[in-house]
């Protein structure tokens, strides 16, 4: 019997920050009951009116809930086996604090990871939903955190036996490095081969106006058990139909979801896919250079911000000394003006002085937790088999 699977960024923000978002949750629920898959991994499920809609939706369904709390980082997975264990691992690196319009820091991003009873036996699941933008203008750092977060994954995958079933919003492409480099890592393959059934498309009612040319981010990778093997039973887009909504035919989310079956089968059948190919030496390779990248990024805004925390400590300075001067002192409104000045500038230096301490060491760990698992990784036997 084929594993049915989906992911889908439902797109469950608040009203401020998206579109039709009650009426797009109402058609997705109302569409849960007939719907033909085993697993739907959810990402973006945000508010707590997008959670309980599709919560209740779930429990009339008859499918089983992991997720859908706010400590969740909007993840949430609908089953029609049981679950047996779920745990969700935030990510170390969660953006920069003062690009809070991003909502990456905020955000609480990180992944699920479910143990399910499947129809050929247990499996593990994983759903995530990896960095948007860290910078717009630096494709190559935004991969460096990717790669971070997804080696942050990987780690946990090792220490789990068995299938394991990886998917989620990648917010990448398979041209993207840190696709290779999680493929390469954890001798993962993607149902559709990264490729076909854009989820990113100007055929979405909310992204016609999109400039660049469509493609999925959107992926489920799968890496069978030893005694196991899987072999492809078709992929497709996934709520790519429209939906009425007050008047006009328009899409479930900014984004379609994608869909694939795979049956799993003895290892011993033969002609099956699943045989696991050796660890990708240039894997590794590509692995440390984005991570000496996100690093070097670190340091970078550690000297930025103590050099901004200086500026401003040196203008409280020159605005407290003007408070002395006698032709300041004689003056109550000035003198009240240099200290009020003081006061004000002690402020963006004590955030800056943070920023260039805490936030630059907390990035700084992230990049090293994650070097410190690709270590582990290439120390294994098994690393060159």
């Amino acid at each position: 019997m084929p594993l049915r699977l989906g992911t889908f960024n439902v797109w469950g923000l608040p009203e401020a920050f998206s579109d039709d978002v009650s009426s797009r949750m109402r058609g997705l629920a109302d569409r849960l009951p007939d719907l033909a898959l085993d697993c739907l991994l959810l990402q973006e499920v945000w508010t707590d009116e997008v959670r309980n809609t599709l919560l209740e939706a779930a429990i009339a369904a008859n499918l089983e809930v992991a997720g859908g709390d706010s400590a969740d980082g909007g993840l949430m997975v609908l089953s029609r086996y049981p679950i047996r264990s779920s745990r969700f691992e935030i990510f170390r690196f969660r953006g920069d604090p003062e690009r809070l319009a991003q909502g990456e820091f905020l955000g609480g991003k990180g992944f699920q990871t479910l143990s399910i009873e499947g129809p050929s036996g247990p499996f593990h699941l994983i759903n995530t939903h990896l960095h948007a933008r860290y910078r717009r203008a630096r494709p190559r750092l935004n991969s460096a955190v990717r790669t971070a977060q997804l080696l942050q994954i990987i780690g946990v995958m090792s220490d789990l036996k068995g299938s394991i079933i990886v998917g989620g919003d990648f917010n990448c492409t398979r041209e993207d490095m840190e696709y290779r480099i999680f493929s390469g890592l954890t001798r993962a393959t993607e149902l559709g081969d990264g490729r076909g059934h854009p989820t990113l498309s100007k055929s979405n009612y909310y992204k016609h106006h999109r400039s660049g040319p469509d493609k999925r981010i959107d992926f489920l990778f799968i890496r069978p058990g030893r005694d196991l093997a899987w072999r492809p039973a078709g992929t497709d887009r996934l709520f790519g139909e429209p939906e009425r909504i007050r008047g006009r035919d328009r899409s479930l989310s900014d984004h379609f979801g994608f869909q694939g079956s795979v049956e799993m089968l003895p290892a011993a059948a033969a002609g099956l896919a699943g045989a696991a190919p050796p660890l990708d030496p240039q894997a590794f390779d590509l692995a440390r250079l984005l991570l000496q990248v996100g690093r070097d990024e670190a340091d970078r805004r550690e000297r930025v911000h103590f050099r901004s925390a200086g500026g401003w400590v040196a203008g409280a300075f020159l605005a407290a000394s003007l408070r002395r001067h006698p032709a300041v002192d004689r003056r109550c409104f000035l003198r009240s003006s240099a200290g009020a000045a003081a006061l004000f500038a002690l402020a963006p230096a004590i955030g800056y002085g943070a920023l260039a301490r805490v936030d630059s060491d907390y990035k700084r760990h992230a990049f090293d937790d994650a070097r410190a698992v690709l270590a582990q990784l290439e120390s294994r036997p098994d690393s060159s088999a």
